[in-house]
């Protein structure tokens, strides 16, 4: 073989091995952007928010299951913490002026002290105490119902997210059962199944929900503490719940589990 052939073969085998290493690199890259792309979201209805959004918002509305109100009260405190913070619970100076939390109330205007206005649970329910005082709040119209509770610049703004308010309502109160399906990346650290129980009997009106190694289970639980298991899934880790002839995974969303009773809804967490 001569020179000029090997010096050729060889090229060849170079720009070969070039190309098969930036395909690959290039398919790593996708792979990437397709597991970014599908990572921490969560969908209700046509709406997606990220998982942080969705646990918010899951405490915001167990404040309204456990005060018995109409779930109206739920999507007007939903439309409120979409247009204040998108539903993060922002720390001083995050916000305007002194405004924190969720609802980016002003420990100047009386609502309470910065650390409790950083209490989800705390400042959605100083919402809903003005809320409920308001004449027919839960008649009027969407944006005049919050104006009169938040005093913003310009209360038209809160309009802007009635239908995402009323999906995520929808789904975290139960009325839309298997409402809400998240997905996000295997997370690096999970939660005991001890703490999980704990959070949902803080955030919901469940009782004698049990831990025992990786699973943690509510009896007479309803679609609103699925719903709080996927909302908070990325949070604790948890990778499956199984309620009512359905079964959630991250992996998968909702899919038929006949195995799955509906008197109790079942959280397991990573292993």
């Amino acid at each position: 073989m001569g020179s000029a052939v090997r010096r050729g073969l060889i090229a060849t085998l170079v720009v070969l091995t070039v190309l098969a290493a930036a395909s690959f690199g290039l398919y790593v890259l996708w792979q990437a952007a397709q597991s970014h792309s599908t990572a921490e979201q969560c969908k209700a209805g046509d709406y997606s928010v990220e998982t942080d959004q969705a646990s918010v918002a899951s405490t915001m509305v167990g404040v309204v299951i456990k005060r018995d109100l109409p779930e109206r009260a739920a999507v007007l405190a939903l439309a409120a913490g979409l247009q204040e913070s998108k539903l993060a619970n922002l720390a001083l100076g995050e916000g305007d002026r002194d405004s924190v939390g969720v609802l980016q109330q002003r420990p100047s205007q009386g609502w309470g002290t910065e650390a409790q206005l950083q209490d989800i649970q705390y400042a959605t329910g100083k919402f809903l105490d003005a809320l409920v005082k308001i004449d027919n709040w839960d008649t009027m119209a969407l944006a005049d119902a919050i104006q009169q509770v938040q005093v913003s610049v310009d209360g038209s703004y809160y309009a802007r997210h009635e239908g995402e308010a009323q999906a995520l309502s929808d789904a975290l109160t139960g009325k839309t059962p298997a409402g809400l399906t998240c997905r996000f990346a295997k997370p690096a650290q999970v939660a005991t199944a001890a703490a999980v129980a704990a959070a949902v009997a803080q955030d919901l009106p469940v009782t004698q929900p049990t831990a025992t190694s990786l699973k943690i289970t509510v009896p007479g639980a309803s679609w609103a503490t699925a719903s709080w298991f996927v909302a908070n899934a990325d949070k604790f880790g948890i990778d499956s719940v199984d309620y009512s002839g359905q079964e959630w995974t991250r992996a998968h969303g909702w899919r038929t589990n006949k195995a799955a009773t509906s008197t109790a809804v079942v959280a397991t967490l990573q292993k």
